[in-house]
């Protein structure tokens, strides 16, 4: 079973927690060069992992307080970016849902503690 990994801010998460099957929306990315879609990652919140994904996927620091663990994959395509950064990021081209025998975390990213089993 592999995890996947959400991260967001307050807002973010407040809206996709306030569901009994967390619902993430397609949204475009600021980098237009992205397509439109939900973005998630098997970058586990490590203090090291955190420092990767904002720099080598450049996701920012307010994009990290919160995060939602589940281990749902099946709909969810690797992004081929061409920039190194391909084998950390899946995508779905849709809303896509996490029923709750999928979901393993959501709330403050510094309160998760491993192992992520």
């Amino acid at each position: 079973m592999a995890n996947r990994f959400h991260y967001t801010d307050k807002d973010g998460w407040n809206a996709v927690r306030a569901q009994q099957t967390w619902r993430f929306k397609v949204s475009q990315p600021k980098d237009p060069s992205r397509p439109a879609g939900v973005y998630f990652t098997d970058i586990e919140p490590t203090e090291a992992n955190l420092r990767v994904l904002h720099k080598k996927l450049r996701v920012p620091k307010i994009k990290q307080e919160y995060i939602f663990w589940f281990t749902k994959t099946e709909g969810l395509v690797q992004l081929h970016d061409g920039l190194g950064r391909d084998r950390h990021i899946f995508f779905s081209e849709v809303d896509f849902d996490i029923e709750p025998p999928h979901q393993k975390y959501q709330g403050k990213t510094d309160e998760l503690k491993g192992p992520f089993q």
